[in-house]
């Protein structure tokens, strides 16, 4: 169904022929007809996705309200901005009272409450629509930017509705020469056999991998390798260590979650060595291809989520293909330029370092 869903109903964007003219009619992903009919006041992120894409776009400024996660997860770290806004509730449990409270403030105008979508989840966009329901001056927008397949569509959409069309063009361009420079890069090479593990806390008989489906799984396919898990049903299908063991990988990826000290990569005193020695330690890794070869990748999860998946993109096609003529830590510089921000690239996104 969600497929289905993406497939006719993605972000369709219907502007003026020319000049920005209201209303302003929108359709956002979760195939939601909404209808902007002034510029925007104040937004309210209620994810770090959501808060990178407007600060990608330029508004941090107008950001009125985050959710808990965004603090937790360390967004301010890149916004200092946003540390003195006032929270309303969890991502996925958002306080809607709270929310309420901020929109009956006349000075800030129409707040836009920008949400994952998930429309069939209980904390997904229609859920938050049904609470926000009774408050005046709110427009409720379903944006994921999770997605890498739909992150040019999701942020023009947005740059439209801020009246940031200028900064989304800037950044769908930079979206496009990444990829355009991986596929040049990749192109006419034998693919690779590659096994993406997203999780190990189920044991070794219980393993989740990355489905073709899974953001993971596509930026695997445009980075050039061969996904072992693309005949298995399910974005995080389950799979047991033996059956790694028996496809024989030529490259492994394992995704680590940051802590809060390493939030934004690793540094040299924060290598995960801890999860490498576990990787090696299971039984019959040693007859594994990428084991052999010295292709075994832990893979810092923020490098393919979120806004900046075209770094995590070099990223995957430098480990696939260590040759090539690529530079990710070059892409994250210039993502973290576009975020206005200075680059300090004394931290690693992958280890061993490609």
């Amino acid at each position: 169904m969600m497929k289905t869903l993406w497939a006719l109903a993605l972000v369709l964007l219907i502007l003026p022929a020319s000049g920005f003219e209201y209303p302003l009619a929108i359709t956002d992903s979760a195939g939601r007809e909404v209808t902007i009919d002034a510029p925007v006041g104040g937004i309210i992120v209620l994810n770090s996705d959501a808060a990178e894409a407007v600060a990608v776009l330029g508004a941090v400024n107008q950001v009125v309200g985050i959710s808990n996660s965004v603090k937790d997860k360390a967004i301010s770290s890149y916004f200092p901005e946003l540390d003195d806004l006032s929270t309303v509730g969890k991502w996925n449990d958002p306080d809607f009272e709270a929310i309420g409270e901020l929109s009956r403030d006349d000075s800030m105008g129409d707040l836009v409450v920008i949400s994952y979508s998930y429309p069939d989840k209980p904390y997904g966009i229609f859920s938050v629509e049904e609470g926000l329901s009774p408050f005046e001056n709110i427009i409720v927008l379903a944006l994921d930017f999770f997605r890498p397949e739909t992150m040019a569509d999701e942020i023009t959409l947005l740059g439209a509705v801020l009246n940031k069309e200028d900064r989304a063009e800037e950044y769908v361009q930079w979206i496009e020469s990444k990829r355009f420079q991986v596929e040049m890069a990749v192109e006419g090479k034998t693919k690779p056999r590659a096994y993406v593990e997203w999780s190990s806390s189920g044991g070794l008989g219980s393993l989740s991998t990355m489905g073709p489906g899974s953001g993971f799984g596509v930026l695997l396919d445009m980075a050039g390798g061969e996904n072992i898990a693309e005949g298995l049903e399910g974005d995080y299908p389950k799979v047991d260590w033996e059956w790694v063991v028996s496809e024989d990988p030529q490259v492994m990826i394992k995704r680590v979650a940051p802590t809060d000290e390493t939030r934004f990569g690793w540094t040299e005193d924060s290598l995960p060595f801890d999860e490498s020695e576990e990787i090696q330690s299971r039984p019959g890794a040693e007859s594994i291809s990428a084991e052999r070869d010295g292709r075994v990748y832990l893979c810092h999860w923020d490098m393919v989520a979120g806004l900046d998946h075209p770094v995590g993109l070099t990223y995957l096609a430098k480990m696939l293909y260590p040759e090539v003529d690529l530079d990710p830590q070059e892409a994250r510089r210039e993502y973290i330029e576009l975020l206005g921000k200075t680059p300090t690239m004394d931290t690693t996104l992958v280890y061993p370092r490609v």
